[in-house]
């Protein structure tokens, strides 16, 4: 099962999982989403530390309410199905955004999970011949929520080794190595940093407006 926190609820109260699926493509094409995916990104991804980096800066990252890799790709998906609308929404906007997008992502876990729950037949259980995991059905929420394989800098970092034998190819057909897709990769992460530790001083010494005090 994912590292998620699923509540149980009884199947007969489930919407179906294509329902909730089109609630969320409609979500995301909201005027402004694209905020609400930066501060996702951005609260799920970040680790923020001052001075010495300490165990408790990165338990967020632990945390069970934290959107996984696949469900923030899902919403990019969604996102660019779609004209993106760069305005910014207003703060209360923003936040029913957010929290929506929770609430959805939730449930869809939940509906995936039904599934397995679905296949667990206490009668049964002695049964040698009974493996829940030969269904397809039972087998996508594991698969959907599963822990990432490696690091994103692993994955990088031995691309070149990887790929090596298709570096002619590529460089033949496609006009780059892979070394020079790896280098771009590397200063695409760097130049996120850069940029998110300049908004984040940026801000530090911002007035905000006094509706965003109000909310807040």
């Amino acid at each position: 099962m994912g590292t998620r926190k699923v509540s149980e609820q009884p199947q007969s109260l489930m919407r179906s999982e294509q329902a909730i699926f089109d609630e969320l493509a409609k979500l995301c094409s909201s005027p402004g989403y694209i905020h609400a995916i930066a501060y996702l990104c951005f609260r799920d991804n970040m680790i923020r530390y001052s001075g010495e980096m300490k165990p408790e800066d990165m338990r967020h990252m632990f945390s069970k309410n934290r959107l996984i890799r696949t469900e923030t790709s899902t919403l990019i998906g969604l996102l660019i199905k779609n004209e993106i609308d760069c305005r910014v929404p207003a703060p209360n906007v923003l936040q029913q955004y957010i929290d929506k997008t929770e609430a959805l992502l939730q449930e869809i876990h939940q509906s995936m999970s039904a599934a397995f729950w679905a296949t667990l037949d206490p009668t049964k259980v002695g049964d040698k011949n009974f493996n829940p995991f030969t269904s397809g059905a039972v087998l996508r929420e594991p698969i959907f929520y599963g822990g990432e394989s490696a690091y994103s800098f692993q994955y990088r970092d031995l691309s070149p080794k990887k790929y090596a034998r298709d570096n002619d190819w590529l460089t033949a057909n496609k006009r780059f190595s892979i070394e020079a897709a790896r280098n771009v990769v590397h200063a695409i992460g760097r130049m996120q940093d850069e940029r998110s530790i300049a908004t984040l001083q940026t801000m530090r010494g911002r007035v905000l407006p006094a509706s965003v005090l109000a909310y807040g």
